[in-house]
């Protein structure tokens, strides 16, 4: 089975590393979950800021009117949990506003898509927000909404944001001034460099990633089961203990 229609993009190509098999279930036999909670949050708080930044109003009302409408409620257990959530993401949101939200940049660009070529392959992307300030440098910023914070190092390591500093300059036309990963449930906003060497490793990295993918290189990264989605399903799964149908989270898509 070859992925002919194969693109660059950082969810394939970090699917790929984490297990090359669940590559296959996901993108070449469609296998899939219904949301969860983690997931609707994500979404909800992610949607939410797109926009309240696509309405120019930058009130704090406006903030949480785009959280109604966003609000996803799929995925949760219960209606108590889906509730819980939506009290944190209005925690989350406030803080957000309070340090950032009411202070704008002169121009932000939201759900930025872009689209290139790394090699002979298409690359394609979303990147949550590229601001420009008045002095004229632009920074490019990531959103996590998950509880955990990440170490400096992971975050100067991250290939996400390498891949996306190589879109911005060849497809965007700039070279961003700054680099950021804003972890939403801490409202906190981390700061890292890109130089030519580790977006040229992203770049080098990608195309072998996307060669094994159209060779049909897909053997299961067993030492990876304890944390995939299709641990109770994969035929390969050493954890596996009923059959059910395979599935996927969308976290590994966006």
């Amino acid at each position: 089975m070859r992925d002919n229609s194969f693109k660059i993009s950082y969810s394939r190509i970090n699917t790929y590393l984490f297990c090359p098999h669940k590559y296959k279930l996901i993108y070449l036999e469609n296998k899939y979950i219904p949301l969860n909670g983690d997931i609707s949050f994500g979404n909800s708080v992610h949607k939410t800021l797109d926009s309240f930044y696509k309405s120019g109003n930058y009130s704090y009302e406006s903030l949480m009117d785009s959280l109604n409408t966003c609000w996803e409620s799929s995925g949760y257990e219960t209606n108590q949990q889906a509730y819980v959530s939506y009290l944190r993401a209005v925690d989350v949101l406030k803080n957000f506003w309070e340090t950032y939200g009411k202070y704008p940049p002169k121009k932000i660009s939201t759900e930025h898509n872009f689209k290139s070529e790394i090699g002979k392959y298409p690359f394609i992307g979303i990147i949550d927000r590229i601001d420009e300030y008045e002095d004229g440098t632009r920074e490019l910023v990531d959103y996590k909404t998950h509880k955990i914070i990440w170490e400096q190092e992971k975050i100067d390591n991250d290939l996400q944001l390498s891949l996306y500093c190589y879109a911005c300059k060849v497809a965007l036309g700039f070279i961003p001034d700054r680099i950021a990963i804003y972890f939403l449930s801490h409202n906190k906003k981390i700061y890292t460099t890109r130089n030519e060497e580790q977006i040229n490793n992203a770049i080098k990295l990608s195309v072998e990633v996307a060669e094994k993918i159209n060779n049909n290189e897909f053997e299961p990264n067993k030492d990876k089961c304890a944390y995939c989605d299709f641990k109770s399903s994969c035929k390969y799964s050493c954890l596996k203990t009923r059959e059910d149908d395979f599935k996927v989270t969308i976290a590994d898509l966006i």
